[in-house]
């Protein structure tokens, strides 16, 4: 019997209701960048070619394409929902602002949150400074709810004037780096002017190489928001207490006792734990 494959015009339903033409390239390239050797690649899109119709939702295709991914390989998967792990992370910005200064601290930086540095005319919040020997930087963390919002140059005009107002107080921390991090894009005019001026971009898919994605799948930083084996909900109130990323929940282990679960329901969160940091 032939398998019944995805018609050549198949069209996805997107979250702002707009629809846009299936493409097989983008989502072969979604798979390989999970890191998931070919033949599982071209395992879970064989499978999802099969199932897929006619205004299918693009949320729909990601949850098949993960539960998928994760009957094969738990770090495939969990790098492949990055981008929405991320997203759940609001809907405020501050879980964004905990995760940025957890990737620092795996980077060597010794981090703050929420600083209020002086400038040469006013004060300003700072979302995360990181200092290390050779290096102190200040990070803007831009979150959105919206995967569709870019943040323009207006962004980075702010965030370089506010940078020159610190730079002119002789009495400041000194900072060698200024960087915005955001959970969505740059526009072109912005990622330009930055380039001019020597600030720091770094978003879901810039720099090319160690762009938010690869920094996250790389020093093992993973939402808690990534785990498959932990309920939404309780992944929420887990944020809500300020444990962001899985590494601080393997530390604090027992909280997950207080949510209902029984020992080997924990096990289970654990050992996927144990798996993504390996």
């Amino acid at each position: 019997m032939t398998k019944r494959k995805a018609p050549r015009n198949l069209w996805l339903q997107k979250r702002q209701k707009h629809f846009e033409k299936f493409d097989p390239k983008k989502l072969k390239r979604s798979l390989e960048l999970s890191g998931a050797p070919k033949h599982v690649c071209d395992d879970v899109y064989g499978s999802l070619e099969d199932r897929l119709e006619n205004n299918f939702t693009t949320k729909k295709l990601h949850n098949m394409a993960y539960r998928l991914l994760h009957k094969k390989s738990k770090i495939a998967a969990a790098n492949y929902h990055i981008k929405r792990g991320v997203e759940e992370l609001g809907p405020t910005g501050f879980p964004f602002e905990m995760l940025c200064a957890e990737l620092l601290r795996m980077k060597g930086f010794d981090v703050k949150v929420g600083v209020i540095v002086e400038g040469e005319f006013v004060k300003h919040e700072v979302d995360v400074i990181g200092v290390r020997p050779d290096l102190t930087v200040m990070a803007e963390c831009k979150y959105h709810n919206s995967r569709a919002h870019k943040n323009d140059i207006k962004t980075a005009l702010y965030i370089y004037a506010r940078s020159l107002d610190i730079k002119n107080n002789v009495h400041s921390l000194n900072f060698d780096k200024y960087m915005i991090i955001t959970n969505t894009y740059f526009s072109k005019d912005a990622i330009a002017y930055a380039e001019g001026v020597g600030l720091i971009l770094i978003s879901m898919n810039h720099p090319h190489e160690f762009n938010l994605i690869e920094s996250i799948s790389k020093y093992r930083t993973y939402p808690v928001t990534c785990l498959r084996s932990l309920k939404k909900s309780i992944a929420r109130d887990l944020i809500h207490r300020k444990i962001i990323v899985i590494r601080q929940l393997k530390k604090r282990k027992r909280v997950l006792a207080e949510y209902g679960l029984d020992k080997s329901e924990i096990k289970v969160v654990i050992d996927e734990i144990n798996q993504l940091l390996a």
